[in-house]
């Protein structure tokens, strides 16, 4: 009865178009929103780590129908149904790639900027996001911009609701669910020569607490 409920509240909160998807949700469409507007001002090449099922790339490519667009994913099942997703559209400036997000098959400073959203909430640690990250800045150019998004820890709802979801969420029982203080992030960005120059709070009023805090990165 729980995750009867449950999806119903969900696909209820989900924008029309996106229920039933695995990456639909009201967070993860409202990231998907905030993430193309700070993408705005780049051109040229843009990168997704971790691009699901593709909504985020169509999206972006029908905002910007001049840029060279990757996505990458390294579940090659739900990566098919990115391509179909780019066929259906008939978008043709996105390019999908099976990989994983730890070690991005692209030369160094290839891309203007690089995006990974949705993605950090299922790493199993704080390492494994760092890994990630330096990927992002080795194949981001030096005046590009890296923008990525995470679960804020300092949330105590959100974490309740992680430690409840394998009860109602059939989607993340084989997954980690990880959220990350804003002074952990900021400080495996340090690590890694890099600072945050904008953010955005998703989901509550009230920064501090917001459930999901977006993130852009001067490279």
């Amino acid at each position: 009865m729980i995750k009867k409920i449950y999806r119903i509240l969900h696909d209820m909160t989900s924008a029309p178009h996106q229920r039933g998807e695995y990456s639909s949700g009201y967070w993860s469409d409202r990231v998907r929103d905030r993430a193309a507007w700070l993408c705005k001002p780049s051109g040229g090449r843009i990168l997704e780590v971790g691009c699901g099922e593709g909504m985020f790339l169509e999206k972006l490519a029908r905002e910007k129908p001049d840029a060279e667009i990757w996505g990458i994913d390294k579940n090659e099942a739900i990566l098919e149904l990115a391509k179909k997703r780019m066929s259906a559209g008939a978008i043709k400036n996105v390019k999908l790639l099976a990989a994983d997000a730890t070690s991005l098959p692209f030369e160094e400073e290839f891309f203007d900027a690089v995006v990974c959203i949705d993605v950090l909430l299922n790493m199993e640690d704080i390492g494994a996001v760092v890994r990630i990250l330096g990927q992002m800045k080795r194949v981001c150019k030096r005046s590009g911009v890296m923008i990525f998004d995470f679960r804020n820890a300092a949330n105590p709802l959100l974490i309740l609701k992680y430690k409840l979801a394998p009860y109602y969420d059939d989607t993340v029982k084989d997954l980690p669910l990880n959220a990350y203080k804003l002074g952990e992030i900021e400080s495996a960005l340090r690590g890694l020569g890099l600072e945050i120059v904008q953010k955005e709070y998703v989901g509550f009023f009230i920064k501090r607490y917001a459930p999901v805090i977006i993130v852009k990165v001067n490279r």
